[in-house]
């Protein structure tokens, strides 16, 4: 179980890393905006990882609270980035 969790955040990790570069390819992006984005995504795979452990130790209140506090912030860095520095710099299609 627990090489499954590494495994999943490994792709997961790959994923939107290649996502990241991706996206500054294609979109003019300011030079903080990718360090923002890639602390938002560490911060939820800690907090994926923190849960998914907590769990399998066997304690489930200390996976909630770090899936709640972890992800739960690296979410809204992720939002919050998106919506006020990449979505400005999205073209309308024609």
């Amino acid at each position: 179980m627990e090489a499954l969790q590494w495994f999943s955040l490994g792709v997961i990790s790959m994923l939107a890393i290649n996502g990241m570069v991706y996206a500054h390819q294609v979109i003019r992006l300011k030079w903080y905006t990718l360090p923002l984005l890639l602390a938002g995504i560490l911060d939820m795979l800690f907090g994926i990882a923190w849960s998914g452990s907590s769990f399998i130790e066997g304690y489930p209140q200390s996976g909630a609270m770090g899936l709640s506090i972890f992800t739960g912030s690296g979410l809204l860095l992720i939002i919050m980035t998106w919506r006020h520095l990449v979505m400005p710099g999205l073209k309308p299609a024609r």
